[in-house]
């Protein structure tokens, strides 16, 4: 049993350095002239990296996926069948994304959001934004994105915000400026960017000055 698991496990390495190698090989090919943040990758910190490995984990998954349709009953489908059902238990993206806080302090009053859904249209990437207040007794403030403008940042390339849906007409708004948000209540929204390169994999929403904001990231290898 031991041996089956260290057989497992090497096969899992194999399959992932052999995925990684080729999605390099691949953005390095469609590389385009974009924008670029230039202390964006300088300044990535251990959830980027996080992020990354998910990446691969998809990947995987779709080679796993790409071989078992091409090959059924080929020699190592079983295998590839044990490896496709552990690689989906490890996968985060099958699920939507996790709800994180809108400030650095995850308080009661401050609202949670996260991406729904990213849509990649002729000239425009629209994002499903999803924003609640958690909060079962306190409103939350939320800063209105076309006076807080947002940005898209997919692997290294910055995407301004070229447009952002209205709140909803009964949102109260707060002598600031800032929406209120009802106790328990979730909105969705659509924010519009510019068009993403084809090879990006991942995206993550912040606002584009001051921002105080956990991320709100989407993985984009479960779409295609």
């Amino acid at each position: 049993m031991k041996r089956r698991k260290l057989q497992m496990t090497v096969a899992l390495c194999a399959v992932l350095t052999c995925v990684c190698s080729t999605v390099a090989q691949r953005t390095d090919r469609s590389q385009g002239p974009t924008a670029k943040v230039p202390d964006q990758r300088q300044t990535a910190g251990p959830n980027d990296a996080w992020w990354a490995a998910q990446g691969n984990l998809e990947a995987a998954i779709q080679q796993l996926e790409k071989y078992l349709r091409q090959n059924p009953n080929g020699p190592h489908a079983p295998t590839a069948r044990q490896q496709l059902s552990t690689l989906r238990s490890l996968s985060v993206t099958e699920l939507k994304p996790e709800w994180v806080p809108m400030r650095s302090l995850p308080l009661p009053e401050v609202p949670l959001w996260r991406i729904g859904n990213v849509e990649q249209l002729t000239d425009r990437t629209r994002v499903v934004l999803e924003v609640k207040c958690a909060s079962e007794r306190e409103d939350c403030a939320l800063k209105p994105f076309p006076k807080y403008p947002l940005i898209l940042l997919a692997e290294g390339d910055l995407y301004p915000m070229l447009e952002a849906g209205p709140l909803p007409a009964d949102i109260r708004y707060a002598r600031d400026g800032n929406a209120l948000l009802s106790a328990g209540r979730a909105v969705s929204l659509n924010i519009d960017f510019a068009p993403l390169r084809p090879s990006v994999s991942g995206v993550q929403v912040q606002f584009r000055d001051a921002n105080e904001a956990v991320p709100a990231k989407f993985s984009l290898i479960r779409k295609r």
